[in-house]
């Protein structure tokens, strides 16, 4: 094994996983997944009770993008605080950006390429030229830059990597702040800590009840227009939440675990309650809007079925940082050990992969069920379950050939000495 190899092996081992927060991944994935394919799922079950029981579960699915926001701050934090700070310098903050890069930049960057030989496709197939102008060289070098969220703008090219975007901020707020996180971690009492998530909580839930129905926390209240500041306030706020969260949690993490304190919460089903409190939060808001806000000529029903989520929907914010608490300090819980079985680890795995072509795979499964003539009913069920499975095969194959080689070049580039 080479010294680079060895180095890698041994940052590698630092931390035990946490299965389970590599098993709800996957679960936020598909989440997003459902909230995208929602209008397909009522043209394929049809109006009534139950798929408005669904579609209020659906259309909730852009939290799934607030959980990967403070699953982040969590495990970087429970990852990289130490070995970064032991010997901090500038060679760890770059050698810290350069390791987030390897992780989501080659294959955002695929995946770019990807929707541009869609758009080339669908030129060609349906002869309007106007799908090229989806194409546009300069909004896609924001994209590849990792800009193309930081400023107002439409969604375009791949829509969903707004999020890569947004985290690639967070990251290098961490490679800075991370000196003031280990320093806070070593004076603050578990009251402050507590206290600190609270205060950093509530930006986060004022901007997004403001916000107007079905905006997904991402619109301006009069454009679809991503809003200047509400990205910074979402994504920053929920790292961070979960930073903190993962020093509060330290001494029940690790080799720390198996003290007897620890042992105490070890065996309570606590991520299972968080859950279905998270889901039954869900389902009361959804039910009982208390602010009805549209947007000026958005729809909102289809087939009489109420498609838009309630911005007050945010609320659940809370039970989704207590469900990743307990998830990390209770293994022995019901919902634990299911996410932390070999399916859920690979789907988790994959996630990010997942997350950024379900909209390619969303897209060709519509083609298929028109050209098949299958837009409703069992039929439509049929092509529905057979694009969440293609999503997940191809999810893997991008994981398996793109992701994972691309992140271990890099880095391998990285000098040993840079110990991140």
């Amino acid at each position: 094994m080479s010294r680079a190899d060895a180095a890698i092996e041994t940052t590698a081992r630092r931390a035990p996983l946490i299965g389970a927060l590599t098993g709800i991944r996957a679960l936020a994935a598909f989440w997003v997944f459902l909230r995208h394919f929602r209008t397909e799922i009522v043209d394929a079950l049809g109006p009534g009770p139950f798929t408005q029981f669904v579609i209020h579960l659906s259309s909730a699915g852009y939290l799934g993008v607030d959980l990967f926001f403070i699953l982040s701050g969590f495990i970087l934090t429970y990852t990289h605080l130490s070995t970064m700070t032991r010997r901090y310098s500038w060679r760890t903050a770059v050698g810290f950006l350069w390791l987030r890069l390897a992780r989501v930049w080659p294959l955002t960057a695929f995946v770019l390429m990807l929707f541009g030989a869609y758009f080339i496709f669908q030129a060609l197939t349906s002869g309007d030229p106007s799908f090229l102008a989806q194409a546009d060289p300069g909004r896609l070098l924001m994209h590849l830059t990792l800009l193309n969220g930081w400023f107002p703008s439409t969604l375009d090219w791949n829509g969903v990597d707004w999020s890569v975007s947004a985290e690639w901020m967070a990251y290098l707020t961490f490679a800075v702040g991370v000196v003031v996180l280990a320093r806070f971690a070593a004076v603050a009492s578990r009251r402050v800590m507590i206290t600190l998530i609270v205060l950093l909580m509530l930006p986060v839930l004022v901007v997004g009840i403001s916000m107007q129905d079905d905006t997904i926390f991402l619109f301006a209240n009069d454009s679809y227009v991503t809003a200047a500041g509400v990205l910074p306030i979402r994504v920053l706020g929920e790292f961070w939440i979960g930073a903190v969260l993962s020093l509060l949690l330290r001494r029940y993490l690790g080799e720390a675990s198996d003290a007897p304190r620890s042992n105490r919460f070890r065996s309570l089903p606590l991520a299972t309650v968080s859950a279905v409190a998270a889901v039954a939060v869900l389902l009361v808001v959804a039910y009982n809007d208390p602010l009805h806000n549209m947007r000026a000529g958005q729809q909102e029903f289809h087939q009489g079925i109420d498609m838009i989520a309630p911005s007050e929907s945010i609320i659940v914010l809370p039970f989704l940082v207590l469900l990743i608490a307990s998830l990390a300090i209770c293994p022995r819980d019901p919902l634990s050990r299911l996410l932390s079985t070999r399916p859920f680890l690979l789907a988790g795995r994959a996630s990010f992969a997942f997350y950024l072509v379900h909209p390619l795979v969303i897209g060709a499964g519509l083609l298929a069920a028109a050209k098949l003539h299958a837009e409703s009913g069992p039929a439509l069920v049929a092509v529905g379950v057979a694009t969440a499975a293609a999503a997940w095969l191809c999810a893997w194959v991008l994981w398996r050939f793109i992701e994972e080689p691309s992140r271990k070049l890099l880095r391998r580039m990285l000098p040993p000495s840079v110990i991140v």
